[in-house]
């Protein structure tokens, strides 16, 4: 399991002190994933791969990003967005596109980074449709 983890120095916020967590594939094929902390395996977020979305989705890192992360060039770099539902909107689902977890593949070290002059939401809605 230790060649899985993906290491977030920091944590992530909202949950500084833990910093080990591993990719779930929910099923097979599935758009979906499941980022749980190996540390605390009661804390895991629903996450899935920005462009199956928004196929034009750009992000730009900062220096400073690319430096800690080791990113030199863009497939360096695997990217997903955490996903949320609202009760009261079925049938929908939300990405945060402003927020983008981007990790150094080879490495397993990540962040989650803000595209602060993106422009892009940090609850963008996407209708849920059956396949």
């Amino acid at each position: 399991m230790e060649d899985k983890i993906i290491r977030f120095p920091g944590g992530i916020p909202g949950f500084p002190e833990l910093e080990r967590f591993v990719l779930v594939e929910l099923a097979p094929d599935s758009a979906f994933y499941e980022l749980r902390s190996v540390d605390d395996p009661e804390i895991a977020m629903l996450v899935t791969v920005p462009w199956l979305f928004v196929p034009d989705y750009t992000l730009e890192l900062s220096s400073e990003d690319e430096a800690d992360l080791s990113i030199e060039r863009p497939e360096d770099a695997t990217v997903f967005c955490s996903v949320t539902f609202d009760a009261e909107d079925e049938g929908a689902l939300y990405l945060n596109l402003l927020g983008p977890f981007v990790v150094n593949a080879a490495e397993r070290i990540g962040r989650q980074v803000v595209l602060s002059d993106s422009g892009y939401p940090a609850r963008a809605r996407f209708e849920l449709t059956a396949a």
